[in-house]
């Protein structure tokens, strides 16, 4: 019985300490921009530029993109700017892959080529993600909690 009751409390501290793809919402802005820049936008929104970090949510953010009827690219919030191949989430301040290990990279992805680099990270038409140059102008994707 002890062991149940220790099970649900931590079961419930869990629930109530960390969101879930249910407490997220996401918005589609079709409206080109760099990569700072889209950022910017979604917190002057009240939110943070995407972090994809469960199949869920990939595909709510995809749904919510092919709702959207635009085109092209979007800008979602993962970077490897601080060190070449470590992606992080900026807009969470963690790695990709920190919740169960997930990452949709495109096959071939990430590839960094350009004479710039590649250090931004984009999802385009397909679910699939893609790193891009920072300074592209591409549409976004913000989340909010709900």
């Amino acid at each position: 019985m002890k062991a149940c009751v220790i099970a649900l409390t931590i079961g419930v501290l869990v629930a109530v300490g960390l969101p879930t793809t249910t407490a997220l919402r996401y918005t589609v802005h079709n409206t080109p921009v760099n990569f700072f820049t889209a950022w910017q936008q979604c917190i002057a929104k009240g939110g943070a530029l995407a972090a994809i970090e469960t199949p869920c949510q990939n595909e709510f953010v995809y749904d919510a993109i092919k709702q959207s009827g635009g085109s092209g690219g979007w800008w979602i919030s993962g970077t490897d700017l601080g060190l070449e191949g470590s992606w992080i989430w900026m807009s969470k301040n963690v790695p990709l892959g920190n919740v169960n290990g997930y990452m949709n990279f495109a096959p071939g992805e990430p590839s960094n080529s350009g004479t710039t680099g590649e250090h931004c990270l984009a999802i385009e038409q397909s679910p699939q993600w893609n790193d891009m140059p920072c300074d592209k102008l591409l549409n976004y994707v913000c989340e909010y909690y709900i």
